[in-house]
């Protein structure tokens, strides 16, 4: 698990390169289930302290709006069988890295999950990345916006 992240360090090289964060979709999913993956990633980058939250803001007619994500969150596709690899590159390049795989979709409980996680392998159905903004585009920038 992941113990947070302090702010960098004025002048070091994580100030030089600012975070960034990035979603990894099946793009073979029924569009039910993308759009779930991607809530269930983004909800664990935001539980982790990974993305800030913005203060509520006034409209036109001064109703207040509660704070959403303040860090872009793109949503990008994948086969499937990149999942793994991609997973691989970005753990290489020291980002943090969420999955959401079969083994939790399929779970009713977190004690469910470590069972199924324990007795075989994943099959992923999304991926976030957060980390330094070079190290998340040096994995993901090849890949599409998920449509």
């Amino acid at each position: 698990m992941d113990e947070g992240r302090p702010a960098p360090a004025p002048g070091t090289a994580a100030e030089a390169d600012p975070a960034a964060c990035v979603l990894i979709v099946d793009d073979a999913l029924p569009r039910w289930l993308s759009a779930n993956t991607a809530a269930v990633l983004g909800v664990a980058l935001g539980a982790h302290g990974l993305i800030g939250l913005g203060p509520e803001l006034p409209d036109a007619d001064g109703i207040l709006h509660p704070g959403i994500g303040d860090t872009p969150l793109p949503v990008l596709a994948a086969a499937r069988e990149q999942m793994p690899s991609l997973r691989a590159k970005a753990r290489e390049a020291g980002l943090f890295v969420v999955d959401f795989n079969d083994a939790a979709r399929l779970s009713r409980n977190y004690g469910e999950y470590k069972e199924r996680l324990a007795a075989g392998s994943a099959g992923y159905l999304g991926l976030a990345l957060h980390g330094g903004r070079k190290a998340v585009r040096s994995v993901s920038g090849n890949l599409k916006s998920l449509r």
